[in-house]
């Protein structure tokens, strides 16, 4: 990846323990056992590198969504697509209507868009190649997305 490539993003995370975590002005929320993708993009001065820097690091004072629930759960992986094109919202809708997933908390992730939320939860992490093959049909020039494992 170019160190300033612009893209959209997705962080699985998973927990083995249902838990309540306090997530900024949401509040406290319940989350279940499960994998889930946080869906976001990357297109400030930074681009993706900056970006997926942060999102690999707790952070000590938290800014998006995410960070609240990083200081909870382990980052499993990260997808991510060098795409001029902002995709996150496109993504995060067939991640919703994936077989399997469902909404934790309804906005979260999504309080800057009309998305009814970034976070989705699943029982299985999708796979890669089935959820690229998706977006190719939708969109042909839909830039190649890959797979960062971060354990």
């Amino acid at each position: 990846m170019s160190t300033t490539a612009k893209g959209t993003y997705i962080l699985w995370l998973h927990t083995t323990q249902a838990t309540s975590i306090k997530v900024g002005r949401f509040g406290e929320s319940a989350f279940e056992a499960g994998h889930y993708a946080y869906v976001g993009s990357a297109f400030g001065s930074g681009g993706l590198a900056a970006r997926l820097k942060h999102h690999r690091q707790i952070s000590a004072r938290p800014h998006w969504h995410i960070d609240y629930l990083r200081h909870h759960w382990p980052l499993q992986s990260i997808w991510w697509a060098a795409d001029p094109i902002r995709r996150e919202h496109v993504w995060a809708e067939a991640l919703q209507q994936w077989q399997g997933a469902s909404v934790p908390v309804a906005r979260l992730g999504a309080s800057d868009c009309q998305c009814a939320a970034h976070l989705i939860q699943f029982e299985h992490t999708p796979s890669i190649k089935a959820f690229f093959t998706l977006m190719q049909q939708r969109f042909p020039e839909h830039a190649e997305i890959v797979e960062e494992s971060v354990l």
